[in-house]
């Protein structure tokens, strides 16, 4: 009978009451919180789409060999270690995952999986490509948000193994101030991190950015982003998606693209018991993205005592794949 389920952990940072709170916070302040962008089957679904049109790990066969290089330092890096955990966050559709794995497992090493997401839909996509290829792999999906978990890691079970964590494409789309902290947290000394970051492509930091604008001032984004607002009673009609390149507040070097619903009329929203009223005229944030060079990721990193051990970028410098060692 097991083999008929998915067993699925779910932390108290996605637990009905805790998820509603957020939900309802963030149409309160106007920011909307990336999370909820996941949440059902029909919000994965419209990401993966995106990403498969978009993404340069999808698009560019030497921004898939940057991973594929990266993945084969690591498991140099390893060689010798027989008893790993592989702690995917923000698994999101699993394919990276899914290619360090090829490097990671051989018979002589036992090697368990953790695919961790906010979202459960995507959480379980990862869990069964994994196992799809690798059946005899240990796996065990994890539901959580990562602003909220920071005892996530001192829950794992094995957790005396050495950890390699992976972060594909999630660190853009968080704060540095917030989320830096929490890796850092979650490495032990002479753990391995392995994560990518958006890049802003050429010598020119806001011509770099300008020029990959349109992978997110599209259709198939604004359709995607636009999905809470629609479920929650907001018309299409009340406003339109615009995107712009904005600095960020704690970090003046650092600039990041950001999605705004502008209001084009009044809008009054009853969520449960709440009401939320905005007014015509009035921004809703629904999407943030960093873009990085890699001497900033590095400058980052090193505030944390993180060292990059190695790291590759695809031919057009859009993305860059970092393999780094807590010291």
């Amino acid at each position: 009978m097991s083999d008929r389920f998915e067993k699925v952990y779910v932390h108290p940072s996605q637990f009905p009451d805790q998820v509603f709170h957020d939900y309802l916070t963030g149409f309160a302040a106007g920011k909307i919180n990336h999370k909820f962008h996941y949440d059902s089957v029909k919000q994965s679904q419209k990401w993966l789409k995106i990403h498969e049109t978009f993404s340069p790990a999808r698009q560019d066969e030497t921004c898939i060999d940057a991973y594929d290089k990266c993945f084969q330092k690591t498991a140099e890096i390893i060689l010798n270690n027989d008893s790993l955990n592989l702690i995917g966050l923000g698994c999101g559709g699993g394919e990276k995952d899914k290619l360090l794995v090829s490097h990671l497992c051989n018979h002589q090493r036992t090697l368990s999986y953790y695919p961790v997401d906010v979202s459960l839909s995507l959480a379980i996509i990862s869990a069964q490509k994994v196992k799809g290829a690798f059946p005899d792999l240990q796996v065990q999906p994890i539901v959580c948000d990562l602003l909220q978990s920071d005892d996530l890691i001192s829950l794992i079970e094995n957790k005396k193994r050495k950890s390699i964590i992976t972060f594909f494409g999630m660190i853009p789309n968080f704060s540095p101030d917030e989320i830096l902290p929490i890796l850092n947290s979650f490495l032990a000394p002479g753990d391995l991190l392995l994560f990518s970051a958006n890049l802003a492509p050429g010598n020119d930091y806001l011509t770099g950015i300008e020029k990959i604008l349109p992978q997110y001032n599209n259709e198939l984004t604004k359709e995607w982003l636009i999905t809470i607002l629609l479920d929650a009673g907001v018309e299409r009609k009340d406003g339109s998606i615009k995107f712009t390149i904005e600095d960020d507040s704690q970090n003046g070097k650092l600039k990041r693209i950001a999605a705004y619903f502008e209001l084009e009329k009044n809008v009054r929203l009853i969520l449960e018991e709440e009401v939320i009223e905005w007014q015509k005229g009035e921004v809703v944030r629904l999407f943030f993205s960093y873009r990085y060079t890699t001497p900033m990721i590095q400058d980052l990193l090193h505030s944390y005592g993180i060292d990059i051990v190695a790291y590759t970028e695809g031919a057009n410098q859009e993305e860059g794949v970092y393999l780094c060692q807590k010291l």
